[in-house]
């Protein structure tokens, strides 16, 4: 894969990645175990560990029948995003 590719893939979880988590906000358990696992498995692909870890757990959470998401997850989940998505950022649309 080149890198104009591989460029496009990281812009698609840019962009993909505040909607997937509005809908992580508002989903039913399924919906939301299913999202937590694209997040997870597309952070890892990123090299965005912490997030991955994170999604992974609350995939694990959400499997598990435990209580709806918090506020405070949720809030995790952005910064961990929020960490990474500089670097992802500069890498997608270099200069």
């Amino acid at each position: 894969m080149g890198d104009d590719a591989t460029r496009e893939i990281v812009r698609l979880f840019l962009d993909d990645f505040p909607v997937s988590l509005e809908r992580l906000t508002l989903g039913g358990r399924e919906e939301q175990q299913r999202i937590a696992h694209g997040i997870k498995s597309s952070a890892l692909h990123m090299g965005a560990l912490g997030l991955s870890q994170r999604m992974a757990r609350i995939e694990g959470l959400l499997g598990s029948g435990a209580g709806p998401l918090t506020p405070g997850e949720i809030a995790a989940i952005r910064a961990d995003f929020e960490a990474v998505a500089p670097a992802l950022r500069g890498y997608a649309s270099p200069a």
